[in-house]
């Protein structure tokens, strides 16, 4: 009975990866990383800029657009978010707020 892998492998070198295609292949990773990680950096960055307008970390909850932000840094989920109340993300926030600021 005829091997069908035959045609298209003639030793087991024929299976290994070349160095050029696994760097290729890590620097195509890496640069998909950096291009998914973009808006989180300016989302980070904004956040660095709002905060540091504030006395008090209290003064945090007057802040609407940053809102969002501080929920993900609380640990909610966008997900999460979508099934919260608007007093269950005040408290998220709040505890934020009081174990880590």
């Amino acid at each position: 009975m005829p091997k069908p892998y035959l045609e298209h492998l003639e030793s087991s070198k024929d299976l290994t990866t070349s160095y050029e295609a696994i760097r290729a292949g890590f620097v195509a990773l890496a640069l998909e990383k950096n291009r998914r990680a973009t808006p989180f950096v300016e989302q980070a960055r904004t956040l660095k800029a709002a905060v540091a307008r504030v006395k008090t970390p209290s003064d945090l909850l007057q802040m609407v657009e940053i809102q969002p932000a501080l929920l993900t840094a609380a640990g909610v989920s966008d997900k999460a978010s979508n099934h919260l109340n608007d007093s269950d993300k005040h408290e998220a926030v709040m505890g934020l707020i009081k174990n880590f600021l």
